[in-house]
């Protein structure tokens, strides 16, 4: 007799470990020079570089195992190319606006770090400090103490959604204070490209200063597109853990990463339609109806600060006119970098680089200034803004050795990197999304200050206003994004978390099985069901729930909406829609439509790599009703969960309810995959060193003739070094 040497093949093979799988999903790119890969890991090759705001289809939500990215990998495809990138550079696109606070208000605060007290004077203890754009509620008005509130007048307001305490008036402005109804100018606006948004606002500044021109800058970017592009590129110096993505600064100590609620706030331009705010919208270019003004205007945006002398203001004036853009920019960007009085990178102060001690160098600007460490040594962005000015650091360009030269050559800096390359607004230079920017979007922003436009176009609105010419004919472009919310407020204070952790109809299947980002499913139920229990919890005690419990069905389609509401009062809906039929159908003419093979109270011969749900969701399609997955131990398989042989199934009908014992093929370990364990395990019971037996059994016959022999133990052999699958 010839003897079968069976030679067993230890194959090591790299899996990726899902964590979490779902549908398929629309997301953007939220990185720069992002790189695409052939796999999950640094290790792989590159397919291509995109860049932020470049839309990609992830495959689904497996986080896979990798070299290079903590935060794991995703599967996805770009240009019909299938590949894989870090998710940390991954934000989803959602046109629900999940995250963005989209509601209305009445009064805000409108300036930075206002203290909110427990009475009607500045000797009363801070209660909070509220940031430029909370939402507040005035619920009452109390005179006070004018020290530190020039008024005398102070609200008592509602704000976070349940805080109360009192604010100095002169800090809260009331939306019907700047906001106006003008049927005949409204259609000047329509005809402009406005939306019907913008009409409140800019109809009220049109009748305060009626030469002022409004141009309709249309970004062609749907607004969550832009939002979700702009995260992790905005900072603010916050300890709001409502506005902050994270306890650690991102540059700093004091600067952090804030999350796109906030940023939707900040990069609303409806927001900014006031007064006060309006100039970062103001075209940039050297205005020659203001060159007389200039002067004054400059000195005017450091008002008695060091910087307000001439030997500073005049350098300002002229590289304005050297440079076509506007002296009021280059002066609020000076002033919003070093302050009124300037500072260690305005004095030609002596600084350490690399050992060496240098002086007599400026940088007004702070271009490149940021923390670095070199060989170990920390240098602050101070020092190495100035090593930048004496070239230490490369750079094209003169010494930046003298007020003039730092000044003039800084400014071409903002003229040439922005201003004329369709950046040509303060809110542009910050959020790179106009129609005519030269760099591709959300790249070659200014700035990381979420708040730097608010900020400087304040700054030069009390320049104009101090010297008397805010009536002269200022151009604004003020863009429009697609898609935008009726409104967008700052995040409230409170858990955000308004997902649910389950859902569920007694008795009958939900449609896909229930995950928390999916907020869609069908169920069906008999023709003559009246009412059914909805069932649900939500991932987090402090939101509530609405929409569960007994539901009425008075037609054959009823949609039902289940509404969780977080802390900081942001919803989250999740709908069902619910399908009365007449159905005849049976647990075996389901398993005759799927083509299961039924053996006694076995359902065998499933492919190996069968997920939950795709099982599950064939068995509903066929006519089940309610389908039931558990292992061995009794615990339900969902979702991506491999259906495993000696898992358990109910499968229910309309008409009947049956239970089997499923049998995956090849899969005698009982762990849903085939690997060397299965073949060991084959192995044995022929040698009948250890028998198989039931369900196990049943797996072991790969070859379907009835017998475990030396062909099931080749065809498992087969498949696990891919010469043939099962």
């Amino acid at each position: 007799m010839k003897k079968h040497i069976i030679t067993i093949l230890i194959i090591n093979i790299i899996m990726f470990i899902p964590i979490k799988i779902n549908a398929s999903y629309d997301a953007i790119i939220t990185g720069d020079t992002v790189r695409i890969r052939t796999g999950a890991g640094t290790n792989y090759k590159d397919i291509v570089t995109v860049n932020s705001g470049t839309e990609i289809t992830v495959i689904d939500k497996t986080l896979y195992t990798g070299d290079g990215c903590s935060d794991k990998w995703y599967k996805i495809t770009y240009d019909n190319k299938t590949g894989y990138v870090c998710s940390k550079y991954v934000s989803f696109t959602n046109t629900s606006y999940s995250g963005i606070n989209v509601i209305d208000y009445t009064a805000r605060v409108n300036a930075n770090n206002v203290a909110v007290r427990k009475g009607t004077s500045t000797s009363y203890d801070a209660k909070d400090t509220l940031s430029l754009g909370v939402n507040v509620t005035i619920q009452s008005t109390h005179n006070g103490s004018k020290t530190g509130c020039s008024s005398g007048k102070w609200y008592n307001i509602k704000y976070y959604s349940n805080s109360q305490g009192y604010i100095c008036s002169n800090y809260v402005t009331k939306k019907e204070d700047i906001t106006k109804t003008d049927n005949e100018y409204e259609k000047t606006l329509k005809e402009a490209g406005f939306p019907e948004t913008y009409w409140p606002y800019l109809s009220y500044l049109h009748e305060k200063y009626p030469n002022w021109i409004f141009n309709a800058s249309k970004t062609n970017i749907d607004f969550t597109k832009a939002i979700n592009s702009e995260t992790g590129k905005c900072y603010m110096q916050t300890t709001n853990d409502n506005y902050r993505t994270n306890s650690s600064p991102a540059e700093g100590s004091s600067w952090f990463h804030i999350n796109k609620g906030v940023i939707a706030f900040y990069m609303d331009p409806r927001n900014w339609l006031t007064k006060e705010r309006i100039f970062m919208f103001e075209k940039q270019d050297y205005a020659k109806e203001l060159e007389s003004n200039y002067s004054t205007l400059v000195k005017a945006v450091f008002g008695s600060g060091k910087l307000s002398d001439d030997k500073y203001t005049n350098p300002m004036v002229n590289a304005g006119k050297t440079n076509k853009i506007s002296p009021i920019l280059i002066a609020s960007r000076i002033r919003l970098e070093v302050g009124a009085n300037g500072s260690d990178s305005t004095n030609g102060t002596e600084f350490t680089w690399k050992g060496e001690k240098y002086s007599g160098y400026y940088n007004f600007f702070n271009i490149g200034a940021y923390e670095t460490t070199i060989n170990g040594v920390k240098y602050s962005a101070i020092t190495r803004g100035l090593a930048y000015a004496a070239k230490l650091i490369k750079r094209d360009g003169e010494l930046w050795n003298n007020i003039e030269t730092a000044i003039t050559e800084g400014s071409s800096f903002l003229a040439n990197g922005y201003v004329t390359k369709g950046q040509g607004t303060l809110y542009y230079q910050k959020f790179n999304t106009g129609p005519n920017a030269y760099y591709d979007s959300f790249t070659h922003q200014y700035q990381t200050n979420v708040q730097a436009p608010a900020t400087e176009g304040n700054i030069a609105y009390n320049s104009y206003k101090d010297s008397d010419v805010l009536n002269l004919p200022f151009i604004f472009e003020i863009p429009i994004y697609n898609n935008m919310p009726d409104y967008t407020s700052l995040p409230n204070s409170g858990n955000t978390n308004n997902d649910l952790e389950s859902l569920q109809i007694e008795n009958y299947n939900l449609s896909p099985d229930f995950d928390e980002d999916i907020l869609t499913y069908t169920s069906y139920v008999p023709l003559k069901t009246e009412k059914i229990k909805i069932n649900a919890k939500t991932k987090v005690q402090t939101s509530s729930i609405s929409g569960i419990g007994e539901v009425e069905l008075p037609t054959n389609e009823n949609q039902i909406t289940i509404t969780v509401t977080s802390e900081a009062g942001e919803e989250k809906k999740y709908t069902i829609t619910v399908y009365k039929v007449e159905n005849t159908a049976t647990v075996d003419s389901v398993l005759k439509e799927v083509k299961g093979n039924v053996s006694g109270t076995y359902i065998t011969k499933i492919k190996n790599g069968t997920t939950a749900n795709d099982y599950k969701n064939s068995l509903i399609k066929a006519g089940a009703h309610k389908v039931t997955l558990t292992n061995a131990n009794g615990k339900t398989i969902t979702g991506s969960s491999l259906i495993t042989t000696n898992s358990k199934i109910t499968i229910s009908t309309l008409n009947d309810s049956k239970t089997f014992t499923l049998v995956v093929k090849g899969d005698t370990s009982a762990d849903g995959k085939i690997t060397i364990l299965d073949l060991l395990q084959v192995q044995k019971h022929i040698k009948k060193s250890s028998v198989l037996s039931g369900a196990k059994a049943l797996a072991a016959d790969t070859s379907e003739d009835g017998k475990i022999t030396i062909l099931d133990l080749l065809q498992l052999q087969k498949h696990i070094k891919g010469d043939k699958k099962l």
